[in-house]
């Protein structure tokens, strides 16, 4: 049993409970279609009693979904007087439709009468409400009354506590029969979500079961109908029968936000392209990485409310380099990138003590600038995703389904960015999978990512979740490699295994082979580089996302392959299995060149993620990696013929992405440390000496089990990739590449 406080500015509108079951398939076996968006559907419930007019039931069969459905509810608005006590406050007054009272006195723990709204304006109830467009709402009509209550509410995670849809869109459906109130009546907006200004102090703190507060004690805690209690000073809810999640309401005013920046003044550092900003992220940024809910963004956006500083900020970080602003636009001020940067990591840094799901969305974002991206910041990220609970299944609580798909959205993002900040920095993470119980992302977890809008189900939404869901696999992946290979508590174990370190290691990467093969064979054909074979094919907007999935794939090889040649010597490996496992070696290697070699402008001019610096640069780094353990002069200058065009092709790419001068830098910093490596002898030389009858003469049973397996598996894993790994981006390269005809002797390539 776990728990968790949440610590936020004002109640919520009722307790939540799944309202439909999630989709069995797993985007893991999912690879003969794309993920589909199930379109809103809307179930019914009751009306309030003070809602006079009933609506109809509505349970239209979703045909965008082939494998499943996605139900949700529509609560009725209300179009009544103001409470006594927000008349008196002179505010807007909206009703909460779960307790029968308006959120404003739900918030301030008080009776909501309407003595003097309906002594002073009577018959106000049977007006009908004004129906206005959401794109011209200002903050104040966001807010009105005069609106229907939202389709789906927002909770502490997207964190809004009112929203509205004109009065047409309302249905009503019935509830099931229990005592607990159920998240089918709560409020909701036809599948938008708006931040409130409350969400800057909604955040949470994780109850665990070794701290001084006992959480058998809160299996006893009176429960209001919103399921929460008092504790001390503090509120907590209960999310789950178990117990899982609780939380504790702070009653600050949002006047006492430490904010450093309004969303004034993060827009003047961008104007006028604030609007053309958040068009290009949802275009180039949100697509490979759906962490925000595009609609509610939108919306907040628009109406200027629900909507923080720092992910405004994170946004409009990450967009700046799909603008142009170019000859054309030297009469605009240019958007000033540096103080921008700096004004988000401030609001970051203020905002992480009590950080909410928007620092989580905006650290994410910011951490995709691979100058921001710092093994520290990760770790307060991290910290900040295990404060909310993002690390627990969540498919049991009592929440909205998309809100659900929010938290598993958010989590593994955060796990993606955890593991592969730990390869980047060559740091542990901090993540473990004993303390990692999130389930694997399905289609229905994608349901409120994308507009729901969009004339097409495929490109780019479609392609998406796709990318997103083959993302987090390769990294479950590169994570096992990481625990595998690259623990202190692994490298202490190679080390005393001794002669047989190479032998241990192999034994260890055979499962991960198998896995890297598998995922590959998963990939479809929307997700390959091309689909056709044929290098001249058109790149469109979908296929120049997939660079940095493919580049991902070749990094998670490459750290296999890095510790398996480090272990290679005279006295772990004889020259027959070494030679096998240098030859493995040199085949990623050279397509991972191709690869790069094949890029265009329009994939380099894509959304990178932050670790596609340095996965460039490991590239290099296995070239020189390879060439210093060369055994023979021959095959060192082929090495470094080979990272003579891969600089070349580096140096004439940047122009289109400039972070490739990470890797040319690093790879000039190996070149500099060349002459300190002692020269290599002759092929003759070497044959010379191998042709003594002392060195390796027979094998024994166990040795040769083991390079037969390895051969075994090198021939596996060549026919899954179709010859060679160039061949998984399509991608063949006359110059580094085995020719077709010696596909068979690929674990064998000529020095």
């Amino acid at each position: 049993m776990a728990a968790v406080i949440t610590l936020q500015s004002s109640s919520t509108t009722g307790p939540t409970a799944p309202s439909a079951a999630a989709f069995q398939q797993s985007p893991a076996s999912d690879h003969h279609h794309q993920l589909l968006r199930p379109r809103v559907q809307q179930q019914s419930q009751p009306q309030p009693s003070h809602a006079p007019q009933p609506g109809s039931i509505s349970t239209p069969q979703s045909p965008a979904s082939s494998i499943g459905t996605l139900s949700r509810v529509t609560a009725s608005g209300r179009d009544a007087p103001s409470c006594d006590a927000c008349v008196r406050r002179k505010s807007r007054c909206a009703i909460n439709e779960m307790i029968n009272k308006c959120y404003s006195c739900d918030f301030h723990r008080q009776d909501c009468t309407f003595t003097l709204s309906v002594t002073s304006r009577p018959g106000t109830a049977d007006v009908p409400s004004k129906k206005r467009k959401l794109d011209d709402a200002d903050a104040e009509e966001v807010e009105s009354p005069k609106r229907p209550i939202s389709d789906v509410p927002c909770p502490e995670s997207q964190i809004g506590t009112l929203t509205w849809v004109p009065a047409a869109r309302q249905s009503t459906t019935l509830p099931p029969a229990s005592n607990k109130p159920d998240s089918s009546s709560r409020p909701a907006l036809n599948n938008h979500h708006i931040l409130t200004p409350a969400f800057w102090f909604q955040s949470t703190q994780h109850i665990g079961l070794t701290t001084e507060l006992e959480p058998a004690l809160l299996e006893f805690l009176p429960l209001d109908q919103n399921n929460e209690g008092c504790v001390a000073s503090s509120r907590v809810r209960k999310f789950g029968d178990d117990g899982t999640f609780m939380r504790v309401v702070n009653t600050r005013s949002h006047a006492d936000s430490p904010q450093t920046a309004t969303l004034d003044a993060i827009e003047s550092l961008v104007a006028p392209y604030g609007s053309t900003l958040v068009e290009k992220f949802f275009e180039h940024v949100h697509p490979s990485f759906p962490i925000l809910m595009e609609d509610s963004f939108r919306q907040s956006y628009r109406a200027r409310t629900g909507l923080t500083p720092l992910l405004l900020s994170a946004v409009y970080v990450l967009a700046l380099k799909f603008v142009d602003v170019g000859p054309a636009s030297q009469s605009v001020r240019r958007p000033d990138a540096g103080r921008l940067e700096s004004t988000a990591l401030k609001l970051l840094t203020e905002s992480l003590p009590y950080a909410s799901m928007s620092t989580v969305q905006a650290g994410l974002l910011l951490m995709q600038r691979s100058n921001l991206a710092t093994a520290a910041l990760n770790a307060q990220l991290v910290t900040a995703g295990f404060e909310l609970g993002l690390h627990q299944d969540c498919s049991s609580w009592r929440m909205e389904t998309w809100e659900k798909g929010l938290r598993k959205r958010l989590a593994w993002a955060l796990y993606m960015q955890d593991k592969w900040s730990a390869l980047v920095h060559g740091r542990p993470s901090h993540i473990v999978s004993s303390n990692w119980m999130v389930q694997d992302l399905v289609e229905q977890d994608f349901t409120d990512a994308f507009s729901g809008t969009s004339a097409h189900d495929d490109a780019p939404v479609g392609h998406g979740p796709l990318s997103f869901c083959h993302m987090v696999a390769l990294t479950t992946i590169l994570s096992d490699i990481l625990d595998r290979f690259y623990t202190l508590q692994a490298i202490e174990e190679f080390r005393t295994a001794g002669n047989n370190r190479t032998r241990m290691i192999l034994e260890r990467a055979k499962p991960a082979q198998i896995r890297l093969k598998e995922w590959f064979g998963r990939l479809p054909t929307q997700l390959k580089m091309d689909s056709g074979g044929d290098i001249f094919e058109t790149v469109n907007e979908d296929n120049s996302r997939n660079g940095a999935l493919h580049l991902s794939y070749f990094a998670t090889e490459i750290t296999l392959h890095r510790c398996i040649v480090r272990s290679l010597s005279q006295d772990t490996a004889d020259a027959y299995l070494s030679h096998i496992c240098r030859s493995a070696a040199k085949t990623r290697l050279i397509s991972a060149m191709d690869f790069v070699n094949r890029l265009r402008p329009m994939h380099l001019r894509s959304f990178w993620p932050a670790a596609a610096r340095t996965n460039f640069a490991l590239i290099g780094s296995f070239g020189v990696l390879l060439r210093v353990t060369a055994p023979t002069k021959e095959e060192s200058e082929f090495y470094r013929l080979r990272l003579c065009e891969y600089r070349w092709t580096l140096s004439v790419s940047k122009k289109d992405a400039e972070f490739l001068e990470f890797a040319l830098e690093s790879l000039d910093s190996a070149t500099n440390l060349d002459h300190y490596v002692p020269e290599k002898p002759g092929i003759d030389e070497l044959m010379t000496s191998a042709a003594k009858p002392t060195i390796n003469a027979s094998r024994s049973g166990a040795n040769a089990q083991l390079e037969d397996s390895m051969v075994e598996l090198e021939q596996t894993g060549e026919s899954g990739r179709g010859g060679t790994s160039s061949v998984i981006s399509g991608l063949a390269s006359p110059a580094t590449s085995i020719s077709d005809d010696s596909v068979q002797d690929a674990s064998i390539p000529p020095l």
